[in-house]
């Protein structure tokens, strides 16, 4: 699609559900579709569009069927036994439904491959984009079996080995008069180094309870609660949490979900490891490369220097730290190694028949990067495809944009504009043509003053010219005063509607990069994930087919 071309609206048709579609995916309606535009990363448009950056750095393309046919055919073999048993109780303990728990069979007999997406685990299941990808990996896992007939199942890695307390320790909501709220685990949850996943349950249930407060007013506000409640339950850290809550919302997808502190992954991803070490100093050198070649190409590279001095990180009860690579060689199988994220994408795909990945503009910058670890550890790699990506507009959002007509992503990007030229318009048209003749009048008066004083005195039109300028000042402040009392009328009438800008685009970002994962569901109730999914199952075949597009959904 052309950047700044005119958004694709698709309203959902009212009456009964269609048969074979959960009644609440019915109720989420598609308001536009809206191409490429100032929002698209330009790595993700060169990915879609099968671009000279792509073709370099990739080892093929997820667009092109043959070739995602032969990589299913190629990787798709039976898990580890130990593996297979591992998960099976971890899906078993944490609640898994029947779909999952045979598509987990099916994965562990290599009967099916997988597509796959991952992220930190977080209280509500962290940003909004966390479950986009989610849905998007159950969309992708169904254009892979439509397309090349193999089974594929969706797979999500919970990234429990992270570190980083930053990125996962904040929470935000949006209550029932779109009011923020922002919420934060207590700083002393997390020791530094410490693994994310292990965070305790205590903050965790605390900081849930409290946020969950925000939602009372919505009304899927018990929904939301009652699936948090549930991943509580079974489940004996944030990782777990995370895990158990995925599980509960994609019961019906059959969602396969794996937590790399698993013992028995950490040994199926041993022999990757081991391959690394035995290469280190090469692969280095070629993941520095690439990211030059990156850095000529598109202007920036992914990987920083720090994580390209080793790739792995010794785990202990303290948590993780970075190993050289000859304390690693050193110690052999008497450390806990774990992946950092130069190499957790080869042991993600190395361990699992994984044949396509749902990424964001970041994971597709460092996938850039990779493509010679992949070979030097004799892995092959999934195909990255873009994720699912979409704004929700609650409904004061929509009752605005069906006030104001025009492009609905003014109403997600520039709402306080909207507001502005709503306002205008509410201005009483006598009233709008007496500001217009004052200023005109005026205008002509002061010109008309200036060419005789002219005459007069060489001087005085600088005098006149100063008077100009004040007399079309106060003008102006008259206009603002009434577009001020217009605007003032509008938000007595729609009170809600000048707080939509901090959640349809808050701090000038979209939605789904800060409102947590929980928030449809807290709105719509937990249907609202088999209409998601249907829908990122459509944008993965018209991904395929080269519209990258960020969806408006309504809520």
């Amino acid at each position: 699609m052309v950047p700044g071309a005119e958004p694709v609206t698709t309203r959902a048709p009212a009456g009964k559900p269609r048969e074979g579609h959960p009644e609440h995916a019915q109720r989420l309606r598609v308001r536009a579709q809206v191409p490429a535009g100032d929002w698209a990363d330009p790595l993700t448009l060169d990915l879609v569009a099968g671009g000279p950056i792509a073709r370099e750095r990739l080892s093929g393309s997820w667009r092109d069927t043959a070739a995602l046919g032969a990589l299913a055919g190629a990787k798709r073999a039976p898990l580890p036994r130990e593996l297979a048993e591992a998960l099976e109780a971890m899906h078993r303990r944490l609640g898994a439904s029947a779909a999952s728990l045979a598509n987990l069979e099916r994965l562990a007999r290599g009967e099916a491959v997988a597509a796959v997406a991952g992220q930190q685990p977080a209280v509500f299941g962290g940003p909004l984009f966390s479950l986009h990808k989610t849905a998007s990996v159950v969309g992708l896992a169904a254009d892979v079996q439509r397309r090349t007939g193999a089974a594929c199942v969706p797979l999500f890695w919970m990234h429990g080995e992270d570190s980083d307390f930053a990125e996962v320790r904040g929470l935000t909501l949006a209550d029932a008069a779109l009011e923020l709220h922002d919420f934060a685990l207590p700083a002393d949850a997390h020791a530094d180094g410490g693994l994310v996943g292990d965070i305790a349950l205590g903050p965790v249930r605390a900081l849930g309870e409290q946020a969950l407060e925000a939602w009372r007013d919505l009304p899927g506000a018990a929904e939301a609660r009652g699936r948090w409640e549930r991943s509580l339950g079974g489940a004996r850290d944030l990782g777990e949490v995370m895990s158990a809550l995925w599980l509960a919302l994609f019961a019906d997808q059959g969602l396969v979900v794996v937590d790399p502190r698993l013992p028995a992954l950490r040994a199926a991803a041993r022999a990757i490891l081991e391959r690394y070490l035995a290469h280190a100093d090469a692969l280095h050198a070629a993941a520095r490369r690439a990211g030059d070649r990156l850095e000529a190409l598109a202007g920036r590279r992914a990987l920083s220097e720090a994580a390209l001095d080793s790739f792995v990180f010794a785990i202990s009860d303290r948590g993780r730290r970075k190993l050289p690579v000859a304390e690693a060689t050193r110690a052999g199988g008497a450390s806990v190694l774990s992946p950092s994220v130069a190499l957790r994408p080869a042991v993600q795909d190395g361990v699992f028949p994984t044949v396509i990945m749902a990424c964001g503009p970041g994971e597709i910058a460092y996938l850039l990067e990779l493509r010679e670890v992949f070979e030097g550890v004799g892995v092959r790699a999934a195909l990255p495809a873009p994720r699912f990506g979409a704004t929700w507009l609650p409904a004061p959002a929509v009752e605005l944009l069906e006030a104001a007509g025009g492009d609905p992503w003014d109403v997600v990007t520039r709402t306080d504009q909207v507001l502005a030229r709503l306002a205008e318009a509410r201005i009483p048209a006598p009233l709008g043509r007496a500001l217009e003749e004052a200023r005109e009048a005026s205008a002509r008066a002061i010109a008309a003053l200036g060419e005789a004083a002219r005459g007069f005195d060489a001087s005085l039109p600088q005098l006149v010219e100063s008077a100009r300028g004040k007399v079309d000042y106060q003008v102006a402040r008259i206009a603002e005063g009434v577009l001020a009392k217009a605007r003032a009328r509008l938000d007595r009438e729609h009170p809600s509607w000048r707080r939509l800008r901090y959640v349809l685009h808050p701090g000038d970002k979209l939605q789904e990069r800060r409102l947590a994962s929980l928030e449809p569901v807290a709105r719509l109730g937990a249907g609202v994930i088999a209409g998601l999914c249907e829908h990122a199952a459509e944008h993965a075949a018209r991904a395929a087919e080269g519209r990258l597009e960020h969806w408006l959904l309504e809520c």
